[in-house]
């Protein structure tokens, strides 16, 4: 017995996620996805999108930045700093790294910084997924940064 198409658990929607920002956000990237770009820039879109949802915060500002080995330009990475302001008025500065092997100073790797603060998980070799990036900023704050 197969299943009906509408009752699938995946869709190929699912897939192809396009994380999309206010015309308000400050943004060195396009805030829209288009076919043919970079996938980096979803993700770094991902990240400030997810930072909110999970924050209940409002979008203010994203920055994308990628990391290149300085001689040869091979590309390593992404930096994405992402900045919402909580409905309490406090700013939330989440800064995600990520380099890739073989050109990567540590090879497969990611870090995220939330208000200057590395949380314990903060870091490793298999990168999150966006949605926990935001999980991780909102038990920071319930736990460490006590706001």
């Amino acid at each position: 017995m197969t299943m009906p198409p509408q009752a699938r658990w995946l869709t190929p929607y699912d897939w192809s996620r396009s994380y999309l920002l206010p015309d308000t956000v400050v943004s060195n990237i396009p805030r829209r996805g288009n076919l043919g770009e970079f996938g980096a820039w979803n993700a770094a879109r991902g990240v400030l999108v997810e930072l909110c949802r999970a924050l209940d915060a409002t979008p203010i500002s994203l920055r994308y930045q990628d990391l290149v080995v300085p001689r040869t330009r091979h590309p390593i990475g992404m930096r994405v700093t992402a900045h919402a302001r909580r409905r309490t008025g406090r700013d939330v500065i989440l800064v995600y790294r990520r380099e890739s092997a073989p050109y990567g100073r540590r090879g497969d790797y990611w870090s995220v910084a939330i208000n200057g603060l590395i949380p314990g998980e903060g870091s490793g070799a298999q990168p999150p997924s966006l949605p926990w990036l935001g999980h991780l900023a909102r038990y920071t704050f319930e736990t460490e940064l006590h706001a």
